[in-house]
């Protein structure tokens, strides 16, 4: 078997984890973008959530529930 006959089957034995590897770093970059979107979208969330409880909390004290809080 020649140098060139032997790298022409690695090569064929290769082929398939090339393509197994391609497909991994497709689910990785894939993986990456929603874990970028559901960070995104917790942020917003939080924030929203922070920006409702503290117009609860102006209305609790204005209408005197809620003692108002001093800073």
């Amino acid at each position: 078997m020649t140098d060139q006959e032997i790298i022409n089957a690695l090569q064929t034995l290769l082929k398939p984890i090339n393509r197994q590897l391609e497909d991994i770093q497709i689910q990785i970059d894939t993986l990456r973008l929603e874990v970028k979107t559901a960070e995104r979208s917790i942020r917003r969330d939080l924030r929203d959530l922070q920006e409702n409880q503290e117009t609860l909390i102006a209305v609790l004290e204005a209408k005197g529930i809620l003692p108002k809080i001093v800073e």
